[in-house]
């Protein structure tokens, strides 16, 4: 089963940037914050996706804070191993 991927810069009050993200599969949601390292370590080994996939995420990201990954294959099981909490849905 396939879900999809929402990804959401964050800045804090010191300049660094994080992302938030939340990962939509059949009606459940996770949530995990990453730093800009762990998110292309994430989205090239957890999720799959090639390196130009993932420039585009990142040049999404820069240009309006947000980016959408649709046909994302990770387990609940291996979305909670890899530290994303269950959060809470209105679905």
């Amino acid at each position: 089963m396939s879900g999809s991927l929402h990804l959401f810069r964050r800045e804090v009050v010191n300049g660094s940037s994080f992302y938030q993200v939340n990962y939509n599969l059949a009606g459940r949601s996770f949530a995990f914050v990453l730093d800009p390292g762990q998110l292309e370590e994430f989205l090239g080994t957890t999720a799959g996706f090639t390196q130009e996939l993932i420039a585009a995420a990142f040049q999404e990201l820069e240009k309006t804070g947000k980016a959408h990954l649709m046909d994302v294959h990770i387990g609940e099981g291996e979305a909670v191993g890899h530290g994303m909490v269950e959060a809470p849905s209105d679905f």
